[in-house]
């Protein structure tokens, strides 16, 4: 067996293509086939129902998707820890972050890619659950997001600063002078707010709920970075943590008198788990930012 055809399967899992699988790796259709096929023959066993409409996997090949996926990944860790030994810092840095952490990120991003040149960001946006999701299948090297609800045995979760919601408006709107609002002084402002699955918005539907309030919400955006230039470019306000708007010079946050409306934004990683030099350096990098410094103050 040979970590070529463990690929070749593995994309093909992925893809339940072959046609496409073969593009994704640039190599012909038959040569992928064929591979597959000592595979299969070595195995003794199909790994694929295949006909003209669609590929499946078997019982066999579903037993071996979790197996030749650890595989792959502990040959690939085998280069990273000897690659890192001789302090090559190459290969690549998968990095999940949701939308709020965006102005935040992207400050450490360009120090790292102008000071490490062999090293590929491989940059990931979604929501925190997907995140944390995609960490514990080791899809991604570690995750910028809020603190979770739901506590995960196998995650560790650093605290990089402290934040509370706000209710966000562009400077020359008539609540940009307020000290503070309630869920009472917003009922019949027009909210362009952040989806459920967003973190922030779980907390602040958690206080609509206990106090029975009632908002106008005209938008829902799954991405904070679109719904921040609605909210410049409109007289609607939105809800976000003061993280979300940092460096955004057009928009005034006000606090939002609220219970329990401390939020954490932190760094997450598997517990237990070898860190890539790259890794470790992107991340030593993002904790001592000017940016993350300023929140912590």
């Amino acid at each position: 067996m040979e970590l070529r055809q463990l690929m070749y399967f593995y994309r093909t899992a992925q893809k339940l293509s072959f046609s496409d699988a073969a593009r994704s790796m640039y190599v012909t259709q038959s040569t992928l086939s064929q591979q597959i096929k000592q595979l299969e023959d070595e195995l003794g066993c199909q790994l694929f129902k295949r006909d003209s409409h669609k590929v499946v996997l078997t019982e066999c090949g579903e037993r071996l998707l979790p197996l030749a996926k650890t595989t792959l990944l502990d040959a690939d860790l085998c280069k990273t820890q000897i690659s890192d030994v001789n302090r090559l810092m190459t290969g690549v840095v998968n990095i999940g972050i949701t939308h709020s952490f965006s102005n935040i990120f992207t400050y450490t991003m360009r120090e790292f890619l102008s000071t490490y040149k062999g090293v590929k960001l491989n940059v990931i946006y979604t929501d925190s659950d997907t995140l944390l999701h995609m960490l514990r299948k080791r899809d991604i090297d570690f995750a910028l997001a809020y603190r979770s609800e739901i506590p995960y045995d196998d995650v560790e979760s650093y605290k990089l600063f402290e934040d509370s919601l706000n209710v966000v408006v562009r400077k020359e709107h008539p609540l940009a002078k307020k000290k503070s609002l309630t869920l009472a002084d917003l009922k019949e402002q027009p909210l362009a707010l952040p989806t459920k699955v967003v973190q922030c918005r779980k907390r602040l539907d958690k206080a609509i709920e206990k106090e029975k309030a009632k908002l106008l919400v005209r938008v829902e955006l799954n991405d904070v970075t679109f719904l921040v230039k609605l909210v410049e470019s409109s007289c609607m306000a939105t809800i976000l943590p003061l993280g979300a708007i940092n460096h955004v010079d057009t928009l005034t946050a006000i606090p939002l008198e609220i219970d329990d409306t401390a939020m954490y934004g932190c760094l997450h990683v598997l517990k237990d788990v070898y860190k890539k030099k790259s890794t470790e350096t992107f991340i030593e990098m993002l904790r001592n930012s000017p940016v993350v410094r300023l929140l912590q103050e």
